[in-house]
Formats: structure tokens, sequence, C-alpha cells
């Protein structure tokens, strides 16, 4: 459950960043392209991940817990993003075959 909730915070902050001006137009898959070509849609959408992230934090760990691993959290996804996206190091088969990976070991630990 955490996994899937540190994905919801990476692919909010993913379209968030996508829809800013700053982030340069490259080559988008054709998912994101439709996505994107409302940026306020896409805004709202990421806002919308996050917010669902940061309150099923706060109910499955507590208001104190739960704000804090969302901060962490979006923290995290937030410098992966930024430092990660304009190289393309990771591309989104790598982000699905990680959370797989994760996901197997949370339930199977």
């Amino acid at each position: 459950m955490i996994t899937t909730l540190f994905l919801l915070l990476l692919l909010g902050f993913q379209l968030w960043y996508l829809t800013s001006k700053k982030a340069g137009s490259t080559v988008q898959p054709s998912y994101l392209q439709t996505i994107l070509r409302d940026r306020r849609l896409g805004r709202i959408i990421g806002a919308v991940l996050i917010l669902l992230a940061t309150i099923i934090f706060i109910v499955r760990l507590g208001i104190m817990s739960g704000l804090s691993a969302a901060i962490v959290g979006l923290m995290c996804a937030g410098s992966l993003v930024v430092l990660l996206r304009p190289f393309r190091v990771i591309s989104e088969k790598a982000v699905v075959v990680l959370y797989v990976l994760f996901l197997t070991l949370e339930i199977v630990i």
C-alpha cells in the first residue's frame, strides 16, 4: 500500500512538472499528450493525486506520521522528477518494473 501511495505522489508531481512552462516541450507519449493539451486539467489531476496520497497516508499512519511521510515522499518524487526527467534516465517501463518489484517486496516482507 505504501508503494502505491509513493507511486501516486510520483505521478502527481510528474504531471505538475510537465504542465509547467519551464519543463520545455519534449517528445511525450500519446497518453501524456492527451492529458497535457489542457495544462489546467493536468495540474488539477496532479494535485488530486498528491492530495489523495496525502489523505491516505494520514488515514493509515496518523496525522503527524502521515504528513511527514507525504512530505518526505513528495520531496523524493520531486527530486527524482527534476533531476532525472530532463536526461531521460528512467523510462515509464522502468518505473513500472520498479513498482512491481517494490510492491512484491512489500507484500512478501
